[in-house]
């Protein structure tokens, strides 16, 4: 950022000490800057969001788990993704440079990253219980509905935190960041709808209020990416790659919605979605990395 400013200061002060290819080749490495400063914002919201997300996705597959539902793949698939926020959780702490990921001075951050780090470590610690298969009267199962949503919580407050130290002006800039965070949110809901879906079955009746408005949040948050809010400062996109992803996961939401909306699905229903499931998150994730990596929506 000193260079940046360095490099400003010149051309103000004296533009004409400066050969006109300096200040081609000073004003590219600015832009590069500018865009790496950018795109570190983005990839920091993008990675966090993926955090929120698996909070769900291991509570997902824990439920599956408990329902004999493909058991042993369901467990690989847990402690994959247990270790995965476990890793990711102590690169937001130590920082890592082989992902650009530098420890960050933001003190706000800081603290929640450490909230986050209390609520996580006895989360895991109930996540290796049930992949051990000793889950004595459903205990760590327990645990784990009752506080995932807490875990989700935090982990969403550290997502607005990396958002609101974004100190771009610049609207389309603002835009994007806003976009990778909205997108990143849809991908969490993929997993939180199937959980309190999966809730349902288990015979907790008081999970329809909750997937009711998951299910309108996914939906009113889909139509704001493809159609544009301006409320939220969401243009609609122009970007064709873009759009045609989003197209894709509106059809294929739209085979599912009615599915997560049936509260007395048989078992083909249900088979349908536990199958379909992933591959909405997958779509979902696919427009996140678009909307992390393109300058353009």
């Amino acid at each position: 950022m000193f260079r940046i400013i360095t490099i400003l200061g010149l051309l103000l002060v004296s533009p004409h000490t400066l050969s006109a290819n300096s200040i081609e080749l000073d004003m590219a490495s600015l832009v590069d800057d500018l865009m790496s400063v950018d795109n570190a914002i983005k990839k920091r919201i993008n990675t966090s969001g993926r955090q929120r997300m698996l909070t769900q996705r291991m509570t997902k597959l824990s439920l599956l788990i408990s329902l004999h539902i493909e058991k042993d793949k369901n467990r690989k698939k847990l402690m994959k993704f247990a270790k995965l926020y476990d890793t990711t959780l102590s690169e937001f702490k130590k920082g890592n440079s082989k992902l650009n990921f530098s420890k960050d001075d933001n003190d706000k951050i800081n603290k929640q990253i450490a909230v986050v780090d209390k609520l996580w470590k006895e989360f895991f610690n109930n996540v290796k219980v049930i992949d051990s298969g000793k889950d004595k009267g459903d205990k760590a199962l327990n645990y784990i509905i009752s506080h995932n949503e807490p875990l989700l919580k935090e982990s969403n407050r550290l997502v607005s935190l990396y958002e609101k130290a974004n100190k771009s002006q610049n609207y389309m800039e603002k835009a994007m960041v806003k976009i990778v965070n909205l997108a990143g949110r849809q991908r969490m809901l993929t997993q939180k709808m199937t959980k309190e879906k999966l809730l349902c079955v288990k015979g907790k009746k008081e999970y329809k209020k909750s997937i009711v408005k998951t299910i309108k949040l996914f939906d009113d948050s889909l139509n704001a990416l493809i159609n544009g809010d301006p409320k939220q400062n969401i243009p609609k996109p122009s970007n064709k790659k873009i759009k045609n992803q989003l197209d894709k996961v509106k059809k294929l939401w739209d085979e599912l919605k009615p599915l997560y909306q049936n509260f007395n699905p048989d078992a083909k229903t249900l088979t349908i979605i536990i199958k379909k499931n992933p591959i909405l998150l997958k779509e979902m994730n696919t427009m996140v990395t678009l909307a992390e990596q393109e300058t353009e929506y």
